[in-house]
């Protein structure tokens, strides 16, 4: 019984005990739960002190300082190279063309022989001339004869003075008949060069539009020549800015495969405007140095900078930082560490910085960026 007994008590010491460690436990859990959330509830009002902190600061803006300095106020265009001067070589008489000989980049020289123009007909017409002009020298010879003989016989008295003066009108006619078809013959001769298609000038062919075959008349364009290294560069200048340019005009121009800049001038101005397309024709000339032995073919690419102002102290700011360009423009500037709006005029132009006349000094901070705050916000400021 004892043993049972004890065994029963011992039973029960030994439930007891398992039901404290449960309870602390239990305890311990809750305890570290509390400390978790009190340590992500420290967490987010750390973080909500912060963003109240971020919120109250002043924001940055960035703003570029006003200086003067020396500035070239250049026009960027692309243009093309092209041949000064060109003849175009056109036929002088309608006709089938049966031979070409030169073509695209061919060079040439004063009466190089081009191409020929069927010409059955004209040398027929030739032909018919000189039969008939020989037919008359023969005619001419016997009346020439036939007067040798009359002169004869009037000396021996065979022969009566009316013979003679007969004889020598027939000889005098004749002689005017040759003329006359030797004239044609002469005329036939030209006609029958102009089928014939000869070279007016020495130079290159830039253009032979037309093929052997084609049937041509009088206004169509053969060959294309220009003389051999006589070049400029022609471009079209939108009309609102060819209004600053002026003959004499320094330019640097890139030609594409040269890898260095050559200088060049304005040559032309078109007296008129395109309104078409609202384009004015400038051109410009430029000498290659010695050492650029390269041919400059007709049709290059080249781009121009045109330099049509220079100041030696100007006041520039960036295009971005201009509000209301087309209207009543302004900028914002920082003073102090305040935004404030200050009214500018400036001189339109296609680039990224442009040069302001009125409204600005040095020393002046403006504000670039376009997505600003209002005037009068407090700010911090980042150079540019």
């Amino acid at each position: 019984m004892h043993i049972s007994a004890h065994g029963s008590v011992e039973s029960t010491a030994t439930s007891a005990d398992e039901e404290g460690l449960g309870l602390a436990l239990v305890r311990a859990r809750r305890r570290k739960q509390r400390a978790i959330w009190i340590g992500v509830a420290l967490a987010f009002a750390t973080a909500v002190g912060f963003a109240a902190l971020k919120s109250m600061a002043p924001p940055t803006v960035k703003a570029a300082t006003v200086a003067a300095k020396p500035i070239e106020r250049v026009l960027a265009v692309t243009g093309r190279v092209r041949a000064k001067e060109s003849v175009q070589v056109r036929p002088k008489v309608a006709g089938q063309i049966v031979e070409l000989f030169k073509n695209d980049g061919d060079t040439v020289e004063a009466g190089d022989v081009l191409g020929r123009i069927d010409d059955a007909r004209a040398r027929a017409a030739l032909d018919q001339t000189v039969a008939a002009a020989d037919a008359q020298t023969r005619v001419v010879a016997q009346a020439e004869r036939d007067l040798e003989r009359a002169r004869t016989l009037r000396e021996r008295g065979s022969a009566t003075q009316s013979a003679v003066e007969n004889a020598t009108l027939a000889v005098t006619r004749g002689r005017d008949d040759l003329r006359r078809l030797q004239a044609a013959v002469e005329d036939a001769r030209l006609r029958l060069a102009e089928y014939t298609i000869v070279a007016p000038a020495d130079g290159r062919v830039l253009d032979r539009p037309v093929d052997p075959g084609q049937v041509v008349d009088t206004s169509a364009m053969l060959f294309d020549i220009a003389p051999v290294g006589d070049r400029e560069i022609e471009t079209e200048v939108d009309e609102s800015y060819s209004m600053a340019l002026t003959l004499g005009q320094h330019a640097r121009m890139a030609f594409a495969g040269i890898d260095r800049a050559i200088d060049g001038q304005v040559s032309y101005l078109s007296p008129q405007i395109d309104p078409s397309t609202g384009g004015r024709v400038v051109r410009l000339s430029f000498d290659l140095p010695e050492d650029v032995t390269t041919e400059i073919p007709v049709g290059l690419s080249v781009d121009i900078n045109i330099v049509v102002d220079r100041r030696d102290g100007a006041l520039t700011v960036p295009r971005a930082s201009i509000h209301d360009v087309s209207g009543a423009p302004y900028v914002l500037l920082v003073e102090g560490n305040q935004i404030v709006k200050r009214p500018i005029s400036f001189t339109d132009w296609p680039a990224a910085d442009v040069v302001v006349t009125e409204g600005l000094r040095t020393g002046d901070r403006v504000i670039v960026d376009q997505s600003t705050p209002p005037p009068g916000t407090t700010v911090d400021v980042t150079a540019l």
